[in-house]
């Protein structure tokens, strides 16, 4: 199923635009360009194609090179695989650092030689008298020779002086290398696809993760069978393994249909051109930076909640859409989550994943959290946020199964380690006792709710309300030394903390309003518990946040602070 759709999203792109290419061809990452006269003399010095982000982050000149499976997965023979007229260092000029790649070289000028046979085409002259003469001991001396031997450095491509295009973009180049490789020869047998009998690929692309994973790979003996080697334990056409790795290829490098989250890259994309195929992304993860594009999405959603699609979607609720997670594991992709709904049920999804979350909020908050907002609320650093929760977040909100129960013990933890409770953990708190234990959790206080875990969240509130009222700002309150402490073992905070809020109350020019609100809260609490289970903490978590927002409205302060 995976395959099938993806062979379809390649064919789709295929007839609209030129962001997939042809048969033998792929997009790849140029870092270099070095531009030669027609007698193949080097004019100048290299040129930096890289556009740095950040350190160690650069954008790359996309360019459609001659290419083939086997420059994958070059590893232990790399030294005699090369690609065709765009290289590495090692192949376009016999060096790489300071070491000599005598083997690297000469097999690139001979692929160039088997290509080309006798062809006349400037471009290809003028590479072949550059490979002849050039003297690999004179790369040192190139500016910017170790950026190109370093791991940004990518591809180094060939440009005729005069020429805007690169050499191997030139239609006499290409057509070279499409007569060559329609003379390979593959063996013949039956695809795992549709059953029928084609021409079989026996190596599966490789992607860019880490240092190149398969979606199918059989990197151990054991995993393979019937003697079979590699590949031929899941024969492929080499039609379909060529479509389907380049429309993933595609989706891995667009902008607008992957994001990252943790150790999963999602991807996703419709069965034909929608805007649903870029809302998705910016639901997920949105972008800070992009106020535009922030309105926009905010507009959809608000539409979406209110049980209504956007008129431009609203043809589109019968249209499939694609959900691909994927994460690095050894050698090949692990398969996170694939699933397939209608654009429709995707929208009821996002519905309630946002009723779930939905709170009290001031207008500094976000209104739609992406993932990457509640991951973040788990962890310290984001270095320490686990790995595999994105995925099985994204998971339930795409199925609307259960969220992760650490996605709750995280933020739980976060709020005992710095005793802070925001609007972003209290709306992860909620969504988890409402969807995983069928509570409900109001958006708002509620002063009518009995339960002891939301009246002991309250009264904490309010008790901390007493001691600001009656000190000040001080270094710290009762929040910062007992709040871990009231939220799982009450009863050994309690009766303390109720004592001392006698001497705020007395000393505050309000106090008397402070006493109020205990003798209201206290009313409906008969013994406090020795005890909260996980549950019954995320309860009093919300039920602080909540008691002191209304604690601190503009309204109250008015009414009840004379000022």
């Amino acid at each position: 199923m995976i395959f099938q759709s993806l062979i379809t999203l390649y064919d789709r792109l295929a007839k609209s635009d030129d962001e997939v290419p042809p048969y033998g061809f792929s997009v790849e990452d140029i870092g270099f360009v070095i531009t030669i006269d027609k007698t193949g003399n080097l004019i100048g010095q290299p040129e930096d194609l890289r556009i740095k982000i950040k350190a160690n982050t650069f954008d790359f000149c996309k360019s459609v090179v001659p290419y083939s499976n086997k420059v994958d997965v070059r590893s232990g023979n790399a030294s005699t695989t090369p690609n065709f007229i765009v290289d590495k260092v090692d192949y376009v000029f016999g060096m790489s650092g300071k070491s000599k790649k005598e083997v690297y070289h000469e097999s690139f000028k001979k692929r160039i030689d088997d290509v080309c046979g006798v062809s006349k085409d400037d471009g290809v002259l003028a590479v072949r008298s550059f490979l002849s003469s050039w003297n690999p001991e004179n790369s040192g001396e190139l500016e910017g020779w170790k950026e190109m031997c370093g791991i940004h450095g990518k591809w180094v491509a060939f440009r005729l002086q005069g020429d805007s295009k690169f050499i191997h973009e030139r239609l006499d180049v290409k057509k070279l290398w499409s007569d060559f490789i329609a003379k390979k020869e593959f063996p013949q047998g039956i695809s795992f696809l549709d059953g029928g009998v084609h021409d079989l690929q026996p190596q599966y692309a490789q992607f860019k993760f880490g240092s190149g994973a398969s979606l199918v790979s059989f990197n151990e003996v054991a995993y393979e069978s019937y003697r079979k080697r590699k590949g031929e334990n899941a024969p492929i056409s080499v039609e379909a393994e060529f479509k389907s790795s380049s429309a993933l290829k595609f989706l891995l490098r667009s902008k607008t249909q992957r994001i990252r989250i943790g150790d999963a890259v999602t991807v996703f994309w419709a069965e034909r051109a929608s805007p649903v195929e870029i809302f998705f992304g910016q639901v997920m993860n949105p972008s800070v930076e992009d106020r535009g594009a922030a309105i926009t999405v905010q507009k959809f959603l608000e539409a979406v909640r209110r049980g209504s699609l956007p008129r431009d979607i609203e043809g589109d609720k019968n249209l499939k859409f694609y959900i691909l997670g994927l994460s690095l594991n050894k050698a090949r992709l692990a398969l996170r989550f694939w699933h397939v709904c209608s654009v429709g049920e995707l929208m009821v999804r996002f519905r309630d994943h946002f009723s779930n979350l939905e709170m009290e909020r001031s207008d500094r908050d976000i209104q739609f959290p992406g993932v990457w907002h509640l991951l973040k609320e788990t962890a310290r650093e984001t270095k320490n946020i686990s790995p595999v929760l994105g995925g099985t977040l994204m998971r339930s909100i795409l199925t609307s199964m259960n969220y992760p129960q650490n996605l709750f013990q995280g933020v739980i933890g976060r709020i005992r380690a710095d005793q802070r409770i925001n609007y972003l953990r209290a709306s992860i708190l909620k969504a988890v006792l409402q969807r995983n234990h069928k509570k409900e959790v109001p958006m708002a206080l509620d002063t009518e709710r009995r339960d002891v875990s939301y009246l002991l969240g309250r009264l904490f509130a309010v008790l901390e309300k007493a001691q600001l009222d009656a000190l000040g700002k001080v270094n710290a309150t009762i929040k910062d030394r007992f709040f871990s402490a009231a939220s799982a073992t009450p009863a050994s905070v309690f009766p303390r903390l109720l004592r001392l809020s006698q001497h705020h109350i007395e000393k505050a020019e309000y106090g008397h309003v402070s006493d109020r609100r205990i003798s209201e809260i206290m009313e409906h609490i008969n013994v406090f518990p020795s005890h909260l289970n996980l549950q019954d903490q995320g309860l009093f978590a919300i039920a602080y946040y909540q008691q002191k927002n209304a604690l601190y409205k503009k309204n109250e302060t008015k009414t009840e602070g004379g000022k």
